[in-house]
């Protein structure tokens, strides 16, 4: 029993850590994707778009 829910908080721990670092990475992803967006770079906004999509779809399957 005790195993159980040691098991289950350190994988909390690292779910929570995980859905930090997705959650850090999409708001860097958007401001590249704006900065190349007004710097006329659109082949890279484009690029930066779907891997925002990409992290966004991770982290709402996270967070059931």
């Amino acid at each position: 029993m005790e195993l159980t829910i040691k098991l289950n908080l350190s994988e909390s721990r690292r779910k929570k850590a995980h859905k930090k670092q997705l959650e850090l990475a999409i708001a860097g992803m958007h401001n590249d994707i704006v900065l190349h967006t007004l710097n006329g770079n659109y082949h890279l906004a484009e690029l930066k778009a779907k891997l925002f999509l990409k992290y966004n779809r991770r982290l709402k399957y996270l967070g059931l």
